[in-house]
């Protein structure tokens, strides 16, 4: 199942001024394991009335409708209807039959080889073929409310909040963690303005800059104020996996 694109793009030479080192008070406001998603995979067919039409439609790996099963591809099948008349599908691979996604909620079953997020209700939960669960979307009124991108381990390591594929202007959100599950960043962008903050793996800030200001503000691993200069390495390596998060994780949505 293809996957809504967000325009978010995490901000590496922003500035500020004026602004005070404060302790870091940032948490995941999603789950930080992938395992604590498990109970509410299934959410969508909790009181479904079970369909008798065996509605297959398949597709081919780049999402693209086909006729008959393809090699490598996936396909979605109906469940069923809840009480609002809406479609249950799920869909799966087709080479093991294992799941690709959780049931989810369309919203009109002339849809259904729609993965638009307009159609979509939800949470939609996405599973690897080994069974593990790589991300998720939330999708209401047909816009993306948040979303959570899991490593092999199982451990967050980007969410999203807000969705602008729509309305350039709109306010979205998107947080990177390291590997300990400290923060690592966080940018925020609405109406052309951005606002990026940089953290240590020990919790401390590093750096926290506004592009509506010309100056940024930086901090040692100690939380004393320092010239840019003097945690250039820090910095560097900091950008460096802020980079390879989002395109690892999202530039294939």
């Amino acid at each position: 199942m293809k996957k809504t694109v967000l325009v978010i793009y995490v901000a590496m030479a922003l500035s500020a001024c004026g602004l005070k080192s404060k302790p870091n008070t940032t948490t995941a406001s999603i789950p930080t394991q992938a395992k604590l998603l498990a109970t509410q995979a299934n959410a969508a067919s909790h009181k479904m009335k079970s369909s008798k039409e065996n509605t297959i439609v398949y597709f081919n790996p780049n999402g693209e409708v086909q006729t008959t099963p393809q090699v490598g591809g996936f396909y979605r099948k109906l469940l069923g209807k809840n009480r609002a008349g809406q479609a249950i599908v799920q869909d799966f691979y087709q080479d093991s039959n294992t799941k690709q996604t959780n049931p989810m909620i369309l919203l009109d079953m002339k849809n259904f080889d729609n993965f638009d997020s307009a159609v979509m209700q939800g949470r939609v939960i996405w599973y690897n073929p080994a069974g593990e669960i790589t991300q998720f979307l939330d999708y209401q009124n047909g816009l993306v409310q948040r979303g959570g991108y899991y490593n092999q381990a199982g451990t967050l390591v980007l969410e999203t909040e807000g969705d602008n594929h729509l309305n350039p202007n709109a306010p979205v959100k998107i947080r990177g963690y390291y590997d300990n599950g400290q923060i690592l960043f966080e940018n925020n962008q609405a109406n052309d303005k951005s606002e990026s903050v940089f953290y240590y793996n020990n919790g401390q800030k590093m750096w926290h800059g506004m592009s509506s200001t010309e100056t940024i503000h930086a901090w040692n691993r100690d939380g004393q104020p320092v010239e840019l200069s003097e945690i250039a390495d820090d910095i560097a390596a900091a950008e460096k996996r802020a980079s390879q998060l989002t395109n690892q994780y999202m530039s294939n949505n």
